[in-house]
C-alpha cells in the first residue's frame, strides 16, 4: 500500500510537466475508475474476497463527503504543492496526515489522544518547520519551470533587471514565498487526507464492511466534482504543446498513475477494515520513504544531509504519535 503511493508521487511529478494540476487530477480519476473495475469485478465475481458492491444511505453520504475532501480539496492542494516543490519536500510534509487522522478521530469518533500522540505531534511539527527552512538544500538536478527553475529571459529584459542587493533581496523574498506556499499546500493536503480515512471508517462501520461500491463511488464523486470545477473555471489541460513522443509518454504515465492509485485504494479500504483508520495511516505514512528513493533514482533529486535529518524527524514524529496503537 505504502509503496504504491510513494511511486504515485514520482509519476505525478512527471505528469505535471505536461498537464495542469486540476485537469490531471480529473483524468487520473477516470483511469483509476477503470482500473478499480478491472480489479474489483473479478475479485467479487470469483469470490476471491468477501466484499461486494453493496452500500446503505449513511455509508453513501460518508463516502460523498470523504470524496470531496480527498479529491477536490486535498489532492488539488497536493498537485499544486508537488508542481511548486520537490518530492523529497512535499512527501514528508504530507506524511503528517496520520496526526490529522488522530485529531479527526477524536473529534468525530471519540477516539482517545494518547500522550505519545501529542509528543509525536510536537516532534513532527519541528520536522515540518525544519523542512520549510531547509527545503532549498540539495536542489533538484532536473530542469524546467516545474521544479522552480529560473527560465532564461530575453536580453532586453536582462537590461532592466535589478542587480546587487536589490536582486538578492527579491530572490530571498521569492524563495520564502514559494517555501510558505509549498508547506501550506502540503499541510492542507495532509489535513484532507487525514479526515478522509476517518470518514471511510465511519462508512464501513455504518455498512458493516468495506465494499467495492465505496471505492468506485469515491473516485466517481471526485471525478464529477473536479469536472464541474474545470468547466466552471474553463481550466486548460496541457501546459505546453506536446510532441508525438511526449504524448505517448503522457498516456503511459497516466495509466501508471491511475492503476497505482486504484491498487492503493483497494488495499487502503481493506487495511482500514482490518486495523482501523489510524493504524492504516501509520502504515501509509511510510510512503515518503519510497517516494524519496524513487525521486532520487528516477528524477535525479538530491537529498542534503540537513534535509535528510528533517525528513527523519518528521517521520519519526509520525511513528511516535501512532506506534503505541500498533502494539496495543
Amino acid at each position: 500500500m505504502a509503496a504504491s503511493w510513494g511511486l504515485v508521487s514520482v509519476v505525478n511529478k512527471r505528469l505535471l510537466e505536461d498537464v495542469h494540476p486540476i485537469p490531471l487530477n480529473f483524468v487520473v480519476r477516470i483511469v483509476a475508475i477503470g482500473a478499480l473495475l478491472a480489479m474489483t469485478v473479478p475479485l467479487t465475481a470469483f469470490h476471491v474476497w468477501p466484499y461486494g458492491f453493496g452500500i446503505n444511505a449513511p455509508a453513501f453520504w460518508y463516502i460523498v463527503v470523504a470524496a470531496c475532501v480527498t479529491w477536490l480539496v486535498a489532492f488539488t492542494a497536493y498537485y499544486y504543492a508537488l508542481r511548486a516543490g520537490r518530492v523529497n519536500v512535499v512527501a514528508p510534509v504530507t506524511s503528517t496526515d496520520p496526526l490529522w487522522t488522530a485529531v479527526f478521530a477524536l473529534l468525530l469518533m471519540g477516539a482517545a489522544l494518547r500522550a505519545s500522540t501529542l509528543l509525536g505531534m510536537a516532534v513532527t511539527i519541528c520536522g515540518v518547520v525544519l523542512i520549510s527552512r531547509w527545503m532549498d538544500d540539495g536542489a533538484a538536478t532536473t530542469t524546467g519551470p516545474v521544479d522552480g527553475a529560473v527560465v532564461p529571459s530575453p536580453p532586453e529584459a536582462n537590461a532592466a533587471a535589478p542587480t546587487g542587493d536589490t536582486a538578492a533581496q527579491s530572490g530571498v523574498a521569492s524563495g520564502r514565498g514559494v517555501t510558505f506556499q509549498v508547506v501550506a499546500l502540503s499541510l492542507l493536503a495532509a489535513a484532507g487526507w487525514g479526515l478522509g480515512p476517518v470518514l471511510v471508517e465511519m462508512a464501513e462501520n455504518a455498512y458493516g464492511a468495506p465494499s467495492a461500491f465505496m471505492m468506485l463511488e469515491s473516485q466517481l464523486i471526485g471525478m464529477l466534482a473536479l469536472g464541474g470545477f474545470i468547466l466552471w473555471r474553463r481550466a486548460a489541460l496541457f501546459t505546453r504543446r506536446l510532441t508525438r513522443r511526449a504524448g505517448t509518454r503522457l498516456i503511459w504515465l497516466l495509466l501508471a498513475s491511475g492503476t497505482l492509485e486504484a491498487l492503493y485504494a483497494v488495499l487502503f479500504y481493506l487495511v482500514i477494515d482490518q486495523i482501523g483508520a489510524v493504524l492504516a495511516m501509520l502504515l501509509s505514512a511510510t510512503a515518503p520513504v519510497f517516494g524519496i528513493l524513487a525521486g532520487m533514482l528516477l528524477l535525479k533529486e538530491r537529498l542534503s544531509g540537513r534535509l535528510a535529518v528533517a525528513v527523519v524527524l518528521t517521520l519519526g514524529g509520525v511513528f511516535i504519535a501512532t506506534a503505541a496503537r500498533l502494539f496495543a
